[in-house]
C-alpha cells in the first residue's frame, strides 16, 4: 500500500513565484512564469522549495499578503 501525497496547492503568485501551501499548512514557492499556474493547481513535491530560502523580508511580505488563505 502506497502512502497518500501530500497537496500542495497553488494559493497565489508574487515577484515570479507562485505561492504554495500544502495541506499541513506549510509555505513553498516555485519560480515559474504567471501564466503556467492557476490558483487551486496541484504542484508536484520535487518541484517546490521552501518559503525559508528566501531572504526574511521576501518571506513576511509573502505571509503577509497570502496568509489569510
Amino acid at each position: 500500500m502506497q502512502a497518500q501525497a501530500i497537496e500542495n496547492e497553488a494559493i497565489g503568485y508574487m515577484n515570479g513565484k507562485a505561492i504554495v501551501k500544502n495541506e499541513n499548512g506549510e509555505w513553498f514557492y516555485v519560480e515559474v512564469p504567471e501564466e503556467f499556474i492557476f490558483a487551486g493547481e496541484q504542484i508536484a513535491d520535487e518541484d517546490l522549495a521552501p518559503l525559508e530560502l528566501l531572504p526574511k523580508p521576501v518571506q513576511m511580505g509573502i505571509l503577509r499578503e497570502m496568509g489569510d488563505r
